[in-house]
């Protein structure tokens, strides 16, 4: 794929050194026409082929590219392969609080990052952000069904000039149909491409603890129960009985069916399945020398890394990933199974979503996972993005699934499961503080709510209400047309809220307004007043630091604790920024906004000692919380901090305390490495 852009346009052929599939020349065809496309096709399937086309049809007409993705270690990834592929000069990456050659040909960025540009986008003109750009892609583009985030992909779709074609990118979704049809109402013509073609064929099985069975077969025909010793038979608790995670890694080495990704959908259930597999050795001698001299050459660009426990598991073709883990180390397990040099990780499911990992099978420990209320099924939809790894275009004839036997679920559970239809897309669309403040700098009252009234869920019920058989009532013909949506309505009390404390006059920012425009948090309120009274005044950069983590801290994990002792100064702050978060609580009650405004500290001392230059080793022994976590309580530090930075109109020695606190922070095993 190198050279790609020097090669024809119209020969596919030289431009792809292999065949393409009817769906990948159809999407072809729509973006060389001039439309937006939205393709829908298994994972695995070759999505990615139609959006570098897209990328070398921009190239050729001159024309600038954004590639969004919904995870940083996904657009990191996509960085690396477009710079291989392109040339390094010619591919930027954005981030949030990296920022990499941003006037690139190519950039690559997170779908909030693109969503945030558009803010800026005058209704229907191409401002400077977007001069030159003719396409987006918008991949995984069905994180639209994400309860918190799937609003980004909603607004990034309603937002974008229509001189800007659109490549969405899909797993199969039920109501494809649906999608294509509102993004040609509300973005422009889009033409939908589906297929349930998979190149590598999938054959699910069922693991009972001795063997596998086919679980295509009809009918009850082995055990669904896990193998348990007649001897020692009795009432089993939720996690006794399963079927051993070394046992089966063996024997799908003896069958010639690894690497596997091994999902478990805990930490501790993946650390405790890597550490019952040590007796188990995957790989050659020969794979062994290449493992130890990638990691050591590894280790030396990475020194934090260096003596991790998981090391000796490593050596052995096994390995653990999960968001507990220091992010150095998931990178270099990521890319050693890349190289096939990892035989089994046993991983959570986000591993699903995330970077590219192909394996020859799939095993899930269980089909029922830990939700808000107790423990649930897993939907269709996270059934085939977890499958769907399996198979590896070009390398297997086939891909395996594999579910394990549980005291929980039945073979008729995995065999309905296996074969379920994927979930509908829905719309999580929702007004922010930062929504109503952005629209409001480019746009009127009037214009805000017709964008408003744009998105995926209004257009699902009018479609609903059009198909619905119209009710007669004394001869007459009505129809029930809601104009004023419950998203509007949230979009005026916000904006209520937000003019009681003077961001907002005549429904136009003020100057602060402008400022808080430029946030991006849970409730970007909270952080423009937080600022503006006076919470970070006077305060040193770690300090500054510290309270800053409260901001964007979550509630610890069960169990975990953290015992640092705050600075005084530091103290008084966090105070100050309580009396702030209750004042307003008050005001959002009033105005009836329900927007969580809940303070969490506990981090704001261990973020205080790094800041401090404390070594990373002493910070840990501070905390019970697994380091994966610390660094990410870290990096969204520097994403707050990285936004004030970047703010306009804020004090100069405020902003340069802000830098200061960043430049503390971002260092190794803090800093983000691409």
């Amino acid at each position: 794929m190198t050279d790609l852009i020097e090669r024809p346009s119209d020969n596919l052929e030289e431009l792809f050194p292999f065949p393409l599939d009817p769906f990948q020349v159809e999407a072809i065809g729509h973006i060389d026409s001039g439309h937006s496309v939205l393709v829908c096709a298994p994972t695995g399937s070759g999505k990615t082929v139609i959006a570098e086309y897209a990328v070398h049809h921009a190239l050729r007409r001159q024309q600038r590219v954004f590639y969004t993705t919904p995870l940083k270690a996904l657009s990191n990834q996509k960085f690396r392969d477009l710079g291989k592929m392109l040339g390094e000069d010619r591919v930027g990456l954005l981030t949030g609080d990296i920022s990499v050659n941003r006037e690139a040909e190519v950039v690559v960025m997170t779908t909030e990052v693109f969503r945030n540009m558009l803010y800026g986008t005058t209704l229907g003109a191409v401002e400077t952000s977007l001069r030159n750009v003719g396409f987006v892609v918008l991949d995984e583009v069905h994180y639209m069904n994400d309860a918190q985030r799937g609003t980004v992909w909603e607004e990034s779709i309603i937002y974008c000039p229509p001189t800007v074609q659109i490549v969405a990118l899909s797993a199969t979704v039920a109501n494809a149909e649906d999608m294509a049809a509102w993004m040609t109402a509300v973005h422009g013509e889009t033409r939908l491409v589906t297929t349930d073609f998979r190149p590598v064929p999938l054959r699910f099985h069922f693991y009972n603890g001795q063997r596998l069975r086919s679980l295509q077969k009809s009918g009850p025909t082995f055990d669904a129960k896990p193998w348990v010793n007649p001897q020692t038979q009795r009432r089993l608790k939720r996690n006794e009985g399963m079927p051993q995670p070394d046992e089966l890694a063996y024997l799908l080495s003896q069958k010639e069916m690894l690497p596997a990704i091994y999902f478990v959908f805990s930490r501790k259930g993946c650390e405790e399945a890597m550490l019952g597999c040590s007796a188990l050795e995957l790989v050659t001698e020969e794979e062994r020398d290449e493992i130890e001299d990638y990691v050591g050459a590894y280790l030396e660009q990475y020194p934090a890394a260096q003596g991790h426990p998981h090391l000796p598991y490593v050596l052995r073709g096994i390995a653990s990933h999960h968001a507990g883990l220091l992010p150095a180390w998931k990178v270099l397990v990521e890319r050693l199974f890349q190289r096939g040099l990892i035989k089994v990780v046993f991983a959570t499911e986000t591993l699903a979503a995330g970077i590219n990992m192909p394996a020859r099978s799939t095993v899930l420990s269980s089909i029922t996972k830990r939700g808000d209320t107790g423990h649930r099924s897993l939907t269709a939809s996270e059934f085939l993005q977890m499958s769907g790894r399996a198979g590896r275009r070009g390398m297997d004839p086939e891909g395996h699934v594999i579910i394990c036997a549980s005291p929980h679920q039945t073979v008729a559970d995995a065999q309905r499961l296996a074969s379920a239809p994927p979930d509908p897309l829905g719309s999580h669309f929702t007004a922010t503080y930062g929504m109503v403040l952005n629209l409001l700098q480019r746009h009127t009252l009037e214009e805000a709510q017709f964008l408003i009234s744009r998105s995926f869920g209004q257009f699902l019920d009018e479609q609903r209400r059009e198909r619905r058989p119209r009710k007669r009532k004394d001869g007459r013909e009505k129809e029930d047309r809601i104009i004023v949506t419950s998203n509007w309505q949230r979009f005026l009390r916000l904006r209520d809220a937000l003019a009681h404390y003077g961001f907002l006059e005549n429904n136009h920012p003020t100057p602060p307004g402008v400022t808080a425009a430029s946030f991006r948090a849970e409730n970007e309120l909270l952080v423009a007043e937080a600022i503006f009274d006076g919470v970070f005044d006077g305060l040193e950069p770690e300090e500054f630091a510290a309270v800053a983590t409260a901001l964007v801290s979550e509630e610890l994990r069960r169990n975990a604790w953290v015992k640092v002792r705050l600075g005084e100064a530091a103290h008084h702050a966090l105070q100050h920024l309580g009396r702030v978060v209750r004042e307003l609580r008050f005001t959002q009650r009033e105005h009836r906004v329900e927007l969580d405004t809940r303070l969490y500290t506990d981090m704001c001392g261990l973020t205080q000692l790094w800041a401090r230059g404390v070594e990373w080793e002493s910070v840990l022994q501070c905390t019970s919380l697994d380091e994966g976590d610390v660094v990410r309580s870290m990096r969204r530090t520097v994403d707050v901090l990285e936004q004030v930075v970047h703010a306009p109109m804020l004090d100069a020695e405020l902003v340069q305390v802000a830098r200061e606190a960043v430049r503390l922070i971002d260092r190794e095993p803090v800093r983000e490495e691409l």
